[in-house]
């Protein structure tokens, strides 16, 4: 059953009955992104101080913008953070509440990525950037003022895909290491078939229209699916990572995926915190101008954050 205040919001949008985004030129697709993402995070937090960065990429540099939570610190642990839009939409403005809310609710300096856009940047392209922003962070950390042995990486939904990723590909190439995997209904396979998508598929945010909108602009030819790190599920063990907090929206159609890759990190020996959300639907997340559990919700992703790193210290 919907949570009340989604069902208000969901009302709302429906009695505007706007065409859907998926059928829409893309500029005017992303404008409506962006503008709906900025009215969910609402007014943004007062941080320490936010910089803007750059990281070298594999096709030009990829825009940083890291948030230093409020209150005193030293070498504070980094989230490195990727934000969703079905790898087409979204950057760093219309994240912009949501990643000071985290840098506050967590003690982290939050980074979040710009990394390049599909179908301009087709897979492999912003797992590519997402990992060179990785590795860069982790590199400069010092110069940074951040601790580079508390390192974290999350994101939600397309984002969520791209930390795992980059947690599995940090793993395999012995890179920096990492503390925690935040991961926000994750998308890490293709999504299809699933009864998650059957029963909240219309009428709950996230349509499967646009999942194969955003799937046909990420993966525009069947192969590159196949390409390593592109989706997480896809990678032959999970054994080795680090240690994830999983949040899922219970009438989200990508629920099922999440719950499965949280499943099969537990089963490959990794510790998993699987929270979901009841009464939640895609991208409530984001949405802590809205729901009271939203910010439920980054309140407890802080919590997880803040726990392991203080594990980290005690070390």
């Amino acid at each position: 059953m919907l949570d009340p205040q989604v069902r208000a919001y969901l009302d709302r949008v429906a009695a505007q009955n706007l065409p859907p985004m998926e059928s829409l030129p893309l500029p005017e697709a992303r404008a409506r992104f962006h503008a709906t993402f900025e009215e969910l995070g609402g007014a943004p937090d007062a941080v320490a101080s936010v910089r803007e960065v750059e990281a070298p990429g594999p096709r030009g540099a990829i825009p940083i913008r890291l948030y230093d939570p409020a209150g005193d610190g030293e070498r504070r642990p980094l989230l490195v953070y990727y934000h969703g839009g079905g790898y087409t939409c979204g950057g760093l403005d219309c994240y912009d509440a949501l990643c000071r809310r985290l840098a506050n609710e967590s003690g982290f300096t939050v980074a979040s990525v710009d990394y390049r856009l599909a179908p301009e940047f087709p897979a492999p392209a912003p797992g590519e950037d997402a990992f060179a922003a990785f590795v860069w962070l982790s590199a400069h950390a010092a110069d940074l003022g951040v601790d580079a042995q508390r390192i974290a990486v999350g994101g939600d939904s397309a984002g969520g895909g791209l930390a795992a990723s980059v947690a599995l590909r940090a793993r395999d190439e012995a890179g920096a290491p990492i503390l925690h995997q935040l991961l926000v209904y994750p998308a890490v396979a293709s999504g299809e078939g699933a009864e998650s998508a059957e029963l909240f598929g219309t009428g709950h945010g996230l349509t499967t229209a646009r999942m194969a909108f955003y799937w046909n602009c990420y993966v525009p030819r069947p192969e590159l699916a196949e390409l390593p790190y592109v989706l997480a599920n896809g990678a032959a063990t999970l054994r080795g990572l680090p240690p994830a907090t999983v949040i899922i929206a219970e009438c989200d159609p990508i629920r099922d995926m999440g719950v499965a890759y949280a499943e099969r990190l537990r089963a490959d020996g990794v510790q998993v915190e699987l929270r979901i959300y009841p009464g939640m639907i895609h991208a409530f997340f984001s949405s802590i101008a809205m729901y009271d559990r939203a910010r439920a919700a980054v309140a407890d992703a802080g919590a997880a954050l803040r726990n392991a790193a203080n594990v980290a210290t005690a070390r």
